[in-house]
């Protein structure tokens, strides 16, 4: 299944009426199965899988996904009557180049499916990278050179993506609308981003309608830039290394921004961890302690 866009305009309305809403776009979302980690190689690492809408690529023995045609969730679920009605979209970061579903996906959601969440890691659309690995691998060392070669400027170009964007409402109007198969209420439907991922889940709160905004947000090293998310304002968790070399921590304008809107914010901002620590990337510092603050804050939501 592809993702549709349907095209948006007014219809043409008499004078005296007021004119009908832009059609919103059609996402068409490819749900699978739930896998037991790690995910099993022979899916097609390292190659195009015929059919796959992305392409799998072992990296430093990390496994990434990437040229993304078609938005994808995994659902890993909580064990049978251990399920406590809550869900959390997972969206794991790669600079929108690739989707970093060892470090920040699958080892999250199964964290949070241990405490009885519902957790759907979601593979959004990417910009489209090298076929081959062997050209992947050094384009990509020659973008992560130029990438922290200087720290990012918010608002930057390469910060924004919105493919990525409409991938996650997407997904949050999927998992209301099909939340009571799962066990959950629709209301209670969270959401954690990492790096690109965090920056999706920014613009996502600044762009959602209702049913899109998720009933809590987390923004793990995505930069502390202010905001300005609409109402309903969810409550924000946001962590951050003080030596993150792509986005230093320059002052805490995000947590002013909910401040403003009257919401609840919790921020940690650690010493040392730099970019991408995740669940795999532990540094042996104290950001490695991100998933017990997060998970504690969670469950006071």
């Amino acid at each position: 299944m592809g993702a549709l866009l349907a095209a948006a305009g007014l219809a043409h309305v008499p004078a005296a009426q007021a004119a009908e809403p832009p059609a919103r776009p059609a996402f068409s979302l490819r749900i699978e199965p739930a896998r037991p980690l790690p995910l099993p190689a022979a899916i097609g690492l390292g190659a195009p899988v015929s059919g796959a809408p992305f392409q799998w690529t072992g990296m430093n023995r990390e496994q990434l996904l990437r040229n993304v045609r078609t938005a994808t969730m995994y659902p890993v679920l909580p064990a049978a009557g251990k399920a406590n009605g809550r869900a959390v979209l997972v969206v794991p970061g790669g600079g929108y180049n690739f989707v970093a579903i060892d470090n920040e996906g699958l080892p999250v959601a199964q964290r949070l499916a241990d405490l009885g969440y519902a957790a759907f890691v979601l593979v959004y659309r990417v910009k489209p990278t090298p076929e081959a690995d062997a050209e992947f691998e050094t384009w990509l060392q020659n973008h992560i050179a130029a990438t922290f070669s200087k720290p990012r400027v918010p608002g930057a170009p390469e910060l924004q993506f919105q493919p990525a964007v409409d991938d996650a409402k997407a997904a949050m109007r999927w998992l209301r609308e099909h939340a009571g198969e799962f066990g959950v209420k629709p209301s209670q439907v969270g959401f954690i981003g990492f790096s690109a991922g965090a920056r999706t889940g920014q613009r996502l709160v600044e762009q959602a309608v209702a049913d899109e905004m998720p009933a809590n947000l987390a923004l793990i090293y995505g930069g502390l830039a202010a905001s300005q998310p609409k109402a309903p304002v969810p409550p924000l968790f946001a962590a951050q290394a003080a030596d993150d070399p792509l986005f230093p921590v320059t002052g805490i304008d995000l947590l002013n921004s909910w401040k403003q809107a009257g919401q609840r914010a919790e921020l940690h901002v650690y010493e040392k961890g730099g970019h991408g620590f995740g669940l795999r990337n532990l540094r042996g510092e104290t950001s490695d302690g991100w998933i017990d603050a997060y998970l504690a804050w969670l469950a006071k939501q």
